[in-house]
């Protein structure tokens, strides 16, 4: 911290005012940081009373410290005012700490003793930050939790550095902290650490920047050790042979992935019921979640659409990580109180956001005036209605296709869909339902666009796990056009068959992998549950990236496992645009 600055934080309505300096007294050999939270009401007299008494409880603890025959260095007490740069004055002591510190801020400056402190008001301040509380060696590291205040997160400057020497453990390392020799090791928000760094403790400092102002730096060291990871996995093995360079001009790479949720996974029935072949610390999402990033990252995708997404892990992990390797995206949660959705990450030199929606599904039935028919057919079975009353939804982003992907000079416009349905075994009729749902509102979007922009081409991508084989009625509806009301599907579960309702639409679709034996796989079941639709009349589906084969899926038995961080497997496929 600057030795002649007090840095003043206020936010807007806020309550309180936060003040900060730093005090340096070499003859008496202080050298401290003080900081307040106080009232903004507070008047001058208790404010610098109570920076007045902090002080000279630091200098009387030095006092006492001293050989009784060693004489006094200066006068007791340190004089605390706050004056006017205009005629050095002291301020009105009846002033308030925010009309003192905020609003005249630019017309004060704090004395401390000899000291003058220019006021530095609202400069970037490092709120939060932390490092993960597991760190694999081959895998990016990056700070979690960073909040800045006053600044921009994006625009910080980071500063990697790694211990000179390794340690044996944990407790080991943090009983020599403060001997530790830093070695420079990288800059920038994301550290790949390697197989040297094993046995090391890293720490980061972070510049919290607004522009060209920047704040005072942040330091955090991290609580473990860089640990060995998994070796090799099946996706790495993928990346080197299918995904090591960018989808060719004119085409985009779309991924779909299930990343299996934290919500779901972290709990004694998840580990013992559903996932009981994967060792508990495989299944942590501190551990799972750098094998996401790096396998998301390494297949250079386009259009990543991906489902049961924390919210957290999209914030703190997917969202920072990704924008580094040039991806933007959005997170749709889904409706209720469940803190899981869907998000799409697209890559910023190819695509342009120009809309996104969040449509809970069973509100769409419910109020829009495309389903009334429906939702009255829907209504005679109750049975029914307590089934599809879900918090599924369809994310629907629009997108403007920019850079090499254009097209002619009219240009083309994406429509992507991404969504969740339902899981239940016996609800077939629900997940036709959603779907038919789902594509007659991306089939509205899509005309809405088309009359708005007539000069350019809409395409449709929709992607995601549909929690249904291609036996059944979803599959069908996208592939054929049309499920009618005779369909077996609607009649799934004893009591709940709907009855009069049918969908159609007019789009080619199919699915760009194919039908595939499985895309999850668990020791309960095994199955292809996920897709991407994409409009055979305008794209060709230029590459597939195949799945693991199954001596990798099966090589611990079932998923997730330690080098396979989902119960589903990700699906790629480079989709070339056709020539209008």
């Amino acid at each position: 911290m600057a030795a002649r600055q007090v840095i003043v934080t206020h936010e807007n309505d806020a309550k309180t005012v936060g003040i900060s300096f730093r005090y340096v007294d070499e003859e008496r050999k202080i050298d401290r940081i003080f900081n307040f939270q106080r009232s903004t009401e507070e008047e001058m007299r208790t404010l610098l009373g109570r920076i007045t008494c902090n002080i000279e409880k630091i200098i009387n603890k030095k006092r006492k410290k001293k050989k009784d025959d060693e004489p006094p260095t200066a006068t007791d007490g340190v004089e605390v005012k706050m004056v006017k740069l205009s005629d050095g004055n002291d301020v009105p002591e009846d002033m308030s700490c925010y009309q003192s510190f905020v609003t005249q801020a630019n017309n004060h400056t704090l004395v401390v003793g000899d000291i003058k402190y220019g006021i530095d008001l609202n400069p970037p301040v490092v709120k939060t930050i932390d490092l993960p509380k597991n760190i694999m060696a081959g895998y990016y590291l990056y700070p979690v939790k960073l909040e800045v205040m006053f600044g921009v997160a994006e625009e910080s400057l980071f500063q990697w550095f790694k211990s000179d020497g390794k340690f044996e453990n944990d407790n080991e390392a943090q009983k020599n902290l403060s001997s530790i020799t830093w070695l420079e090791c990288g800059t920038g928000r994301i550290y790949h650490t390697t197989v040297e760094d094993i046995g090391r403790l890293i720490k980061v400092i972070v510049t919290p920047c607004d522009g060209d102002r920047r704040g005072e730096v942040a330091e955090v060291t991290a609580s473990v050790l860089v640990s060995a990871g998994p070796g090799e996995c099946p996706f790495h093995r993928r990346q080197q042979l299918f995904t090591s360079h960018l989808a060719r001009e004119n085409c985009l790479r779309v991924v779909s992935y299930n990343i299996l949720a934290d919500l779901y996974a972290d709990s004694d029935a998840a580990r013992t019921n559903l996932f009981p072949t994967c060792p508990a610390y495989a299944i942590a999402i501190d551990y799972r979640k750098q094998l996401l990033v790096a396998e998301i990252t390494g297949y250079k995708g386009d259009l990543v659409c991906l489902q049961e997404v924390d919210e957290k892990v999209f914030l703190r992990d997917l969202e920072p990580a990704l924008a580094e390797t040039g991806l933007d995206g959005h997170y749709t949660p889904k409706g209720g109180s469940v803190s899981e959705g869907i998000a799409l990450f697209y890559r910023r030199d190819k695509l342009r956001l120009l809309e996104k929606n969040r449509l809970i599904l069973i509100e769409e039935l419910q109020n829009n005036t495309l389903f009334s028919e429906a939702w009255e057919r829907v209504q005679a079975c109750p049975a029914a209605v307590e089934r599809i009353n879900r918090g599924t939804v369809l994310q629907i982003s629009v997108l403007e296709c920019v850079g090499e992907v254009t097209g002619s000079s009219a240009g083309r416009i994406l429509v992507v869909g991404g969504t969740h349905l339902y899981f239940h075994p016996n609800a077939d009729h629900v997940r036709l339902l959603q779907a038919g749902l789902c594509i007659t509102l991306l089939r509205q979007v899509m005309q809405l666009y088309q009359v708005k922009y007539p000069e350019k081409e809409v395409c449709l991508v929709f992607c995601g796990d549909f929690n249904s084989t291609p036996e059944f009625a979803v599959y069908r509806l996208m592939t054929q056009q049309w499920v009618g009301a005779d369909d077996i599907d609607w009649s799934s579960a004893d009591g709940e068959h709907i009855e009069g309702v049918s969908f159609n639409h007019d789009l080619e679709l199919d699915s760009a992998c194919g039908l595939p034996p499985y895309t999850n796989f668990t020791p309960g079941f095994h199955g292809c549950l996920d897709y991407i639709y994409y409009q055979t009349d305008k794209f060709n589906v230029k590459k597939v990236v195949p799945l693991p084969s199954h001596e990798e899926v099966t090589e611990h038995i079932a998923l997730p496992s330690i080098t396979m961080p989902s119960d589903h497997l990700p699906l790629i496929a480079d989709l070339q645009f056709k020539s209008k």
